[in-house]
């Protein structure tokens, strides 16, 4: 998925949101806990979102590479997660 000048069309249980001044994606992530969850940002416009769940006899594992725009601020990336849907919100220069 790509996040440039045009919003992200709906993939999975990921939704993207282009606003003047961020990027917010909302990510539905049933039955993952906050401590499973892992943001990380590499080259400078490519966010990674992990979240593992492991229950007794089954388990999950979510896996998505987000690129943003030359204005995307990775560096202050900031997150929610409310048990159902994590939000996390990309300032733009």
């Amino acid at each position: 998925p790509s996040l440039c000048a045009q919003p992200l069309a709906v993939e999975h249980a990921v939704t993207a949101e282009t606003a003047r001044n961020t990027y917010t994606l909302l990510i539905r992530l049933p039955g993952f806990r906050r401590d499973t969850i892992t943001l990380a940002s590499r080259k400078r416009r490519v966010l990674h979102v992990v979240a593992d769940h492991w229950t007794l006899g089954s388990g999950g594992h979510f896996e998505r590479k987000v690129s943003f725009g030359w204005d995307a601020e990775l560096g202050s990336v900031r997150a929610e997660f409310d048990r159902e849907v994590l939000r996390v919100v990309v300032p733009r220069r």
